[in-house]
């Protein structure tokens, strides 16, 4: 069965964005994880440590949010999922949602999101 490990409401001043002046002034992110292992029955013990801490997923999360500068969201949750995937060995499944609210769009929008759901073999070198 899977099991889920979610991390909702991150929220980073970055500096992505196509345009010039959201690279330049920056604007407020904010990123929902889930990680998603394979577990069986034997795993429902109180003795079970699955190696998944919502710190250390906001850590990588962090690295790449105020790292380097995307110019695209969904290039920026594909650079946290893979990212994810080489911290977190045993995690199968990962969703990174990017969303802002600061838009520079003339219309009546809440928020623009991107989300990237992958698997392990995404990122898995083919033969």
């Amino acid at each position: 069965m899977k099991v889920k490990c979610v991390v909702h409401g991150m929220s980073f001043h970055a500096f992505h964005g196509a345009m010039e002046v959201e690279r330049e002034l920056g604007q407020m992110f904010y990123v929902d994880v889930a990680l998603a292992m394979e577990m069986t029955e034997a795993d429902a013990s109180p003795s079970v440590n699955t190696d998944v801490r919502g710190s250390e997923i906001y850590e990588v999360t962090k690295n790449i949010m105020m790292g380097t500068k995307f110019n695209s969201h969904a290039s920026l949750a594909l650079a946290i999922a893979r990212d994810l995937f080489a911290r977190f060995k045993h995690v199968t499944d990962v969703d990174v949602t990017v969303g802002r609210r600061q838009l520079f769009i003339a219309g009546d929008v809440k928020e623009i999101m991107a989300t990237a759901s992958c698997v392990r073999s995404d990122f898995e070198e083919k033969g």
